[in-house]
Order: C-alpha cells, then sequence, then structure tokens
C-alpha cells in the first residue's frame, strides 16, 4: 500500500510539472509569436518566475549559448530549454541570467532574450 502511495504521488508531482496546457495567473512573462518575431523580444522578469510561451505552429524557441544567439546558430544549450512546433509551455527562470533563445528555421531575424534579475 505504501508503495501504491509513493506511485501515485510519484505521477501527480511528474503531470504537474509537464509542459501542458497554460493557464497563467499574469499575462506578464507570456512570450508569442508574431509573424516572424518573438513578442517581447526582450522579457525582464525575476528570479523564479514562470516564463509562458504561445507559439504559432511553424515556429520553435531553442535555447541557445550567447555566441550561437550572436552567430545566428540554432544548435541547443546542454539542458537549456526547447519548445517545439506550436507547442505552448512554460519553463521557471532559476537562475540570475540572461537566457538566449531562437527559432531554428526563421534565423537569423527570430531571436529573442530573457534577463532575469
Amino acid at each position: 500500500m505504501k508503495y501504491l502511495y509513493l506511485a501515485s504521488l510519484t505521477t501527480l508531482v511528474l503531470l504537474s510539472c509537464s509542459k501542458g496546457e497554460i493557464n497563467p495567473a499574469t499575462t506578464d512573462n507570456i512570450i508569442i509569436t508574431n509573424g516572424y518575431n518573438f513578442e517581447p523580444s526582450l522579457l525582464t522578469c525575476n528570479l523564479g518566475d514562470t516564463i509562458y510561451f504561445e507559439l504559432e505552429s511553424n515556429h520553435n524557441a531553442i535555447e541557445v549559448t550567447e555566441e550561437n544567439y550572436n552567430s545566428n546558430s540554432s544548435s541547443p544549450l546542454i539542458d537549456g530549454f526547447q519548445f517545439g512546433f506550436g507547442e505552448s509551455g512554460f519553463f521557471v527562470a532559476t537562475e540570475y541570467k540572461t537566457y538566449y533563445y531562437v527559432c531554428a528555421p526563421h534565423l537569423p531575424q527570430m531571436k529573442a532574450i530573457i534577463v532575469v534579475e
């Protein structure tokens, strides 16, 4: 019985952390795609904030290094966030840093930045 309880609890936690339907309490940290742009192109947020992505079907979002961002490369950052074409999802800003991300097929135009203060 104890194992069944732990398995149920683990499943619940995993499901609550999955990329799923977005119902944010605030609209301050939502990134959308509009044409061949991310909006906003620069998002400033706080440590611990949740950043929501709502992508159109022909766009993805891949976190890259600053070097790859500047050279228009879509090579993903190891352990960085990635959202597939048309996905809606989120990640939590867990570090004070600048996150660079791009839409792979629409470089060099489609790229943006998140600054965590």
